[in-house]
């Protein structure tokens, strides 16, 4: 049966090839803008001081103000308020400024900071617009607000609304706090933080800890990580037999362990443009040599170990912006390498049920299967660096 559907579908025409490439070329830009459009959680960075709080919160103003609702959809061209967005995006800065403070009322009332379960009065400080004069990119924002704390005020609890979608919660570092004693935490979608104090917060489990950035780690693959899918999609369709991709997954999976760990550690420090840049470069290679490469060899060997260590340093930039746990920072990053893991290796075990158990053994699957999806990533590849190359100069 899979022998006789391969048979069909074998790209044997002119026409089947020009309706191929037709239908790649119109998912790749739609893709693209997809891409371009994601919804990434906001960042709220909190300063307790003796007689108050100053949060600093970076987020996405156009989301707010176009009423999307951030906790139901990943993008924000699913949204039937797309094009209120799009309009949104299109204003200057002074002027979304502007339009933001008419509404900073109803915004203020979605967030709630509270201190011995007592909300406190949040009063917007400034509005700063970020600066991005490409519209097909997302445009981030700063917010500044603080709130009269009172002498009896050990610890506040943040939280919003959940069609804010989530956040991330980094306390800021002071002459009076242990580092270890920083909280930093990851709220889903109306999420309420834990404890934050004056001189830090009370120790989270490691229990915690640990499926929170096993968590993070998973779904930075799937569903985020598109381009690092298709690497590992990539290294899947050279070659679907067992040994052969053990020693390629063994490899990548050594080397991005590596570059995240040193560049979290701060050993290591490379622009996350560049490293976008070669990551693509990665996605196109990798794919283009399976189509003129069958014997797994030291030369492919190498480069899967070089391209391993970009995507560690992708993997870092991630963490950076999420913030480690300070006090369970080793335990962490662990977790977090394990859930990019997980994730990692659901992607092959999906490829290799859906594709390789059905049609591996096929005379077809080379010309059917193996090529022409290493021709998609290669566009892909290529479209992403294109792009990146464009977005950096």
């Amino acid at each position: 049966m899979a022998e006789k559907l391969l048979y069909l579908i074998r790209p044997s025409s002119i026409l089947i090839k020009i309706v191929f490439l037709l239908l790649l070329f119109i998912v790749l830009g739609s893709q693209s803008r997809l891409s371009s459009h994601e919804i990434r959680p906001a960042i709220a960075d909190i300063q307790i001081k003796s007689e108050e709080v100053l949060i600093k919160l970076e987020l996405n103003l156009e989301i707010f103000l176009a009423d999307i609702n951030a906790s139901s959809i990943k993008n924000t061209d699913l949204s039937t308020n797309s094009f209120d967005y799009d309009a949104f995006r299109a204003f200057a800065g002074n002027v979304l400024a502007k339009k933001f403070r008419d509404k900073s009322n109803k915004f203020i009332n979605m967030v709630t900071v509270e201190s011995n379960a007592q909300p406190l009065a949040l009063k917007l400080i400034k509005v700063k617009v970020g600066n991005s004069s490409d519209l097909s990119l997302p445009r981030y924002s700063l917010l500044t607000f603080s709130a009269e704390l009172k002498d009896d005020s050990d610890t506040i609890r943040i939280s919003w609304e959940p069609k804010l979608g989530p956040l991330i919660v980094r306390q800021v570092a002071s002459d009076t706090i242990a580092k270890d004693k920083l909280y930093t935490g990851y709220l889903k979608p109306g999420q309420k933080s834990g404890p934050i104090g004056r001189l830090g917060s009370k120790s989270i489990t490691v229990a915690s800890t640990v499926l929170t950035y096993i968590e993070l780690g998973i779904t930075h693959i799937v569903p985020k990580g598109l381009d690092h899918i298709l690497f590992v999609l990539g290294l899947f369709l050279f070659s679907h037999k067992l040994s052969k991709l053990a020693w390629q997954i063994t490899l990548f999976t050594f080397a991005h362990t590596v570059t995240l760990a040193l560049a979290s550690f701060n050993v290591i420090d490379v622009s996350a443009g560049i490293v976008e840049l070669l990551i693509a470069l990665s996605i196109c290679y990798v794919a283009i040599e399976n189509i003129f490469r069958v014997q797994l060899g030291p030369s492919r060997l190498i480069v899967i170990f070089i391209f391993g260590l970009l995507h560690g340093l992708g993997f870092a930039s991630v963490l950076n912006e999420i913030g480690l746990s300070q006090g369970q920072f080793i335990t962490s990053l662990i977790a977090f390498n394990v859930g990019v893991e997980i994730g990692q290796l659901g992607i092959i075990l999906l490829a290799y049920i859906g594709i390789a158990s059905w049609f591996g053994n096929s005379i077809y699957y080379r010309s059917v299967i193996q090529i022409p999806g290493s021709i998609i990533i290669a566009v892909f590849g290529g479209w992403w660096f294109v792009e990146r190359i464009m977005l950096m100069t």
